[in-house]
């Protein structure tokens, strides 16, 4: 819980929150909170889970709200100057978009290993992409600091910055302000902007709410730092499905925040991001990239506990992925939900074919061969095939596999 003290001392306060929703309500470039419930998770645990979509603003993504609010903030002799900032690519679209709309020319670095998704999105939105050496947010962010000083373009930071994070903290007071009833707030960790203004909204809102915070395994400054109380730095990290979520350093702002008001960080293999991208996709029909996803990685994997009847918001933050890393990360997600399973088999007469079919059908499952990418049905001509047959759940896929046994099928998994 949340006590008066630490809402007196608190950097951001909710009259900043107030006004930086009036901001973007004026500004035409931001769309209310989409909340979504979502079933199939709340059958499961018996509670009630909310998602909060963010990835259908403009830049399919949280970050425009932040950016927006920060830019719409400057003065005119500031505005003249340009703006700058560094991100892996969320930030900069909702900076590039903003400067765009307010006729502001934008300089965005961005890491060498950015999605392309996200690069073109950027320049698509007016900003002027310059790529950092190295693959890293840290390496963007001291060029874009070596540019600002040299060129005296006004910074727009992605997260350590009040007008940011109270623009950030809007997500919370529409959340809110739909369902008053929500209890938990799940949210996504990179540098702490987001979760730092939805913690101080919402507690201020209601004290007793819980705020929890996600990070991807492989980039777990924030939890080490709360853990150990001061600014801890993290430079093991590896690549990450979340990659708007690879911060070294978090922000001495976000920090104070975070350390009295979030009450738990956890931590998501990339696996489990994985799977939760998968069961997003498949029950709920959205796209979200994998800093999105780890919010649902947390609840499935078990690293939350959820107790019956609670009222659940998890903050799917962004959807901005690169195709051919949506196609690969989906179907490594359905593999480790046990809902796909890739096999070769000889069906050696029609039989054989019609009687494989009958069992797909049973089991509610469909089949393909991964060499012609044909499904499989009763017409198929007989033969050997290599094929990946995807269920509806992993019930069915250990049903399947058991009828091909009972019914004597020559097939082997791979």
């Amino acid at each position: 819980m949340t006590n008066r003290k630490n809402i007196l001392c608190s950097p951001i306060k909710f009259s900043d929150i107030i006004q930086a929703e009036k901001k973007l309500t004026s500004s035409g470039l931001v769309n209310p909170v989409k909340l979504k419930y979502c079933t199939s998770l709340s059958r499961k645990y018996n509670a009630n889970f909310y998602q909060v979509v963010e990835i259908l603003q403009l830049v399919k993504s949280f970050k425009i709200r932040g950016a927006c609010n920060k830019i719409m903030n400057l003065t005119p002799e500031q505005r003249k100057k340009g703006v700058i900032c560094a991100s892996a690519g969320n930030h900069a679209q909702g900076t590039a978009a903003t400067a765009t709309k307010l006729n502001i020319k934008s300089y965005i670095c961005m890491p060498s290993n950015a999605p392309l998704t996200k690069i073109n999105a950027t320049k698509n939105f007016g900003g002027n992409v310059i790529l950092a050496k190295e693959p890293s947010f840290d390496a963007a962010y001291a060029l874009s600091k070596k540019l600002a000083k040299e060129k005296g373009y006004v910074e727009i930071p992605p997260y350590d910055d009040k007008e940011v994070i109270a623009g950030q903290a809007t997500i919370a007071l529409e959340t809110l302000n739909q369902n008053p009833n929500i209890d938990t707030f799940i949210v996504p960790i990179g540098g702490g902007g987001m979760i730092s203004g939805v913690a101080v909204c919402a507690k201020t809102i209601n004290p007793n709410i819980k705020i929890i915070g996600v990070q991807a395994e492989n980039f777990p400054a924030m939890k080490l730092s709360k853990q150990k109380g001061k600014i801890v730095s993290y430079s093991k990290g590896k690549p990450t499905l979340a990659d708007g979520c690879a911060v070294k350093t978090p922000g001495n702002i976000t920090f104070s925040i975070i350390k009295d008001w979030v009450d738990e960080i956890v931590t998501v293999t990339e696996d489990e991001i994985s799977q939760a991208i998968a069961l997003i996709s498949d029950s709920s029909k959205l796209v979200v990239e994998g800093a999105g996803a780890m919010p649902t990685a947390a609840i499935i994997s078990g690293k939350i506990k959820i107790n019956k009847g609670q009222n659940v918001a998890l903050l799917l933050s962004g959807g901005n992925i690169d195709t051919a890393k949506y196609c690969l990360t989906l179907s490594k997600g359905l593999q480790l939900l046990n809902r796909k399973i890739k096999f070769s088999i000889e069906l050696k007469d029609k039989n054989k074919v019609k009687q494989f079919c009958e069992l797909l059908t049973k089991n509610n499952g469909s089949a393909y061969c991964i060499l012609c990418e044909s499904q499989i049905i009763p017409d198929t001509k007989p033969g050997k095939y290599m094929l990946f047959a995807i269920f509806f759940d992993s019930k069915s896929t250990n049903q399947f596999k058991a009828d091909l046994k009972a019914n004597k099928f020559n097939y082997k998994l791979f």
